[in-house]
């Protein structure tokens, strides 16, 4: 059963990262519903100051400028804050290619950066809910499991219904052990000390505000180059398959979390678009065709490290948990961004 706690009530955010994607999606969505938001991003990665012009001048946030892998300069702002019903802990090195580059820089945004904000929670608002972003890849590259090759996308035949939270955990590379290093910190803060935390094992999401890049936001990446004429190179042969996510699905996510979530109870998730929304790339190539009437020119290549050959979740758990499903089917999202694209 899942209880509502606060509906129709008045949430203070405090977003980190929240010039990003995500956070801008729900940014949007909580000043929509009449909530408040404090933006927290230190504009690293391109595209967030455009993210951030935006959130300016459609709601007047201003974005604070701090990094949160500085316990000093976080002390420092929230010394100058009123307290928060809910942090969506978004700030993060989100490429793992970039984490092989710089292994430490990878752990101190994405590790220290939770740890810093669950000890501030912990010692001065323990009644504040901290919902941080994991990742499919805490499940590694998913070996043990059973793949079959189609004609379009690999399938996994014995996970019909997505992959549950069951999985063995599995940090590959050094994104996949400080998002792990996150995932469980905010798991086990939840358990040990009563906060009220969640961490989302999140899939592929996709929407507006996202600047995308090849190794991170795949979807509008390759929607870009194909638009664009280019030839594409994949890693792989393009059978990979992913559910997709809106992210106003996602936004719709967070407040219905703020709604459920306990003190004390582990709150790690699987969250993504489900078996319904799921994508392989050639398919996404053939939907590009259909929709566009133009052949998409692509060149296979090599498999990237522990690239997981299929990964769809089991949303079973969080829909328990809040009440929460996706609403955005694949085929409308797609549109959105074609439109914006095109546009």
């Amino acid at each position: 059963m899942h209880t509502h706690i606060r509906i129709g009530d008045h949430v203070r955010w405090l977003i980190t990262g929240g010039a990003g994607f995500i956070g801008t999606n729900l940014a949007t969505h909580a000043i929509n519903r009449g909530d408040e938001a404090v933006i927290l991003d230190d504009l690293s990665r391109s595209g967030s100051e455009l993210n951030a012009s935006f959130l300016e001048s459609s709601f007047g946030l201003s974005t604070n400028r701090i990094d949160v892998s500085s316990r000093d300069e976080l002390s420092a702002f929230f010394a100058k804050q009123e307290g928060f019903d809910a942090i969506a802990h978004l700030a993060g090195q989100v490429s793992f290619l970039a984490s092989l580059e710089d292994p430490r820089r990878d752990f101190e945004i994405n590790a220290l950066g939770t740890l810093n904000i669950l000890e501030h929670v912990r010692q001065n608002s323990p009644e504040t809910t901290v919902i941080g972003m994991s990742s499919n890849k805490v499940y590694g590259d998913l070996t043990q499991v059973h793949f079959i090759e189609d004609a379009t996308r690999y399938i996994a035949p014995d996970y019909p219904a997505g992959f549950a939270e069951d999985m063995p955990l599995a940090f590959h590379g050094p994104y996949g052990c400080s998002k792990g290093t996150a995932d469980q910190y905010l798991t086990d803060y939840g358990r040990i000390f009563g906060l009220k935390t969640a961490s989302l094992r999140q899939s592929s999401v996709y929407g507006p505000h996202q600047h995308p890049r090849s190794d991170q936001g795949w979807v509008a990446h390759l929607l870009e180059e194909a638009v664009s004429g280019k030839t594409i190179q994949l890693n792989g042969v393009g059978k990979q398959v992913r559910d997709l996510l809106h992210a106003t699905d996602l936004a719709r996510l967070f407040v219905a979390l703020v709604e459920s979530i306990k003190p004390g109870t582990d709150n790690a998730v699987n969250v993504g678009g489900g078996v319904s929304n799921s994508l392989s790339i050639l398919e996404l190539f053939a939907w590009i065709e259909r929709r566009t009437g133009r052949a998409v020119d692509f060149r296979t290549g090599d498999p990237r490290p522990s690239d997981q050959q299929v990964f769809i979740s089991d949303n079973s758990r969080v829909t328990e948990l809040t009440g929460w499903s996706p609403s955005v089917d694949v085929e409308q999202g797609l549109d959105g961004l074609l439109a914006s694209l095109e546009g």
